[in-house]
């Protein structure tokens, strides 16, 4: 079972994967986290895992980890740079790029380093929920495939109708398109996508925009 709640200004997706036996991921806790608290209803999160870097979707981390103690944070190694020592400098450059400084001033604090770093084909740690790589939206953008499920946490590669933004200095427009056709679209097509903003949508809706 997944549970969704969209928090923030601009209506971050975090996604609460109940794992069974009290056990569960949060996936991109971009904000309010005493709302993702509240939702966990006292399961043990068992992993915070990241889709990608971008502050919209890892400005909770500091005060969920707070709420919940030691936890280890998982993110693509390619995205590492948005968190820890370098996450500072990585975030507001994007957000710089993006007009958007007043977000940035008022969402930053400091992040905590990885503790797992991300590879294609690894699963969540304490899981079996499979790590896609989908380069595009940034560097280090992943999916995360929940099978049993039938389910993907797509972070903002795919959208319902569309695809992420490829307008930062990680990002590129060819590399979206090749993630979502060559990792994404290939899943079975009743494969319910959980983007990271805005509503789910399925494999099988998504391809005549893309195929």
């Amino acid at each position: 079972m997944i549970t969704t709640l969209s928090v923030g200004p601009i209506g971050v997706n975090v996604h609460i994967v109940d794992l069974g036996g009290g056990r569960a991921v949060v996936v991109d806790p971009g904000a309010e986290p005493e709302r993702i608290v509240a939702a966990l209803g006292g399961r043990t999160a068992v992993c915070i895992a990241l889709t990608h870097g971008h502050l919209d979707h890892t400005a909770g981390l500091p005060g969920l980890l707070a709420a919940l103690g030691r936890v280890p944070v998982a993110i693509h190694s390619a995205d590492a740079r948005y968190l820890g020592t370098r996450g500072e400098e990585t975030n507001l450059r994007v957000f710089l790029d993006l007009g958007s400084r007043s977000f940035f001033d008022r969402y930053w604090s400091p992040l905590p380093e990885a503790d797992v770093l991300l590879e294609d084909g690894d699963s969540l740690p304490g899981t079996r929920i499979r790590v896609l790589h989908t380069p595009g939206h940034t560097a280090g953008s992943a999916c995360f495939y929940v099978e049993e499920d039938a389910a993907l946490l797509a972070g903002d590669t795919l959208f319902r109708g569309g695809l992420g933004r490829t307008d930062n200095f990680d990002s590129s427009e060819e590399d979206i398109l090749d993630s979502i056709r060559r990792r994404i679209l290939v899943l079975p097509p009743d494969t319910t996508v959980y983007p990271g903003h805005g509503e789910t949508t399925t494999v099988a809706a998504e391809r005549p925009y893309f195929l």
